[in-house]
């Protein structure tokens, strides 16, 4: 294959570098996973954030607060197998955030959360592990089905 980088199931190809729709593509590709990665806390390098996640290239703005928000107020206020779900209405995007077990120690909070995202388009489900840093929830490990 003549790609240059994969990004969960979406490969971004040389040739949509140089055509006008292909470098817009993946602009945006590239700012939505630096919106995530900055908004988040989620290190820049851990691209597996995004694996089975592609309605989030659908994403508006504010779908991707909608999201962030949501995974934050889930964790810090659901009970394990509670869900929180949420929609934007200007964009018809919406997605489910369910907290699915707390793996509390005396040194770090965690808890893994299945996040259902949907666009128009899309809909996938992924798993994560994600602990409590400085206040705020880190996605610090992608989980198997």
């Amino acid at each position: 294959m003549d790609f240059i980088n994969a990004i969960g199931h979406h490969y971004i190809y040389k040739h949509d570098m140089v055509s006008p729709e292909g470098g817009k593509r993946m602009l945006r590709t590239m700012l939505i996973i630096a919106a995530l990665f900055t908004a988040s806390g989620v290190f820049a390098s851990n691209y597996n954030f995004l694996h089975d996640a592609a309605p989030i290239a659908d994403f508006k703005d504010s779908d991707i607060e909608m999201l962030q928000t949501a995974i934050q107020k889930a964790l810090n206020e659901k009970k394990d197998g509670e869900k929180l779900a949420w929609k934007n209405e200007k964009t018809g995007n919406s997605g489910l955030v369910n907290p699915i077990l707390t793996l509390d120690d005396d040194l770090v909070n965690c808890r893994n959360v299945r996040i259902i995202n949907k666009s128009k388009k899309n809909i996938a489900e992924s798993r994560f592990k994600f602990c409590e840093q400085d206040g705020r929830w880190v996605a610090i490990e992608m989980l198997k089905k």
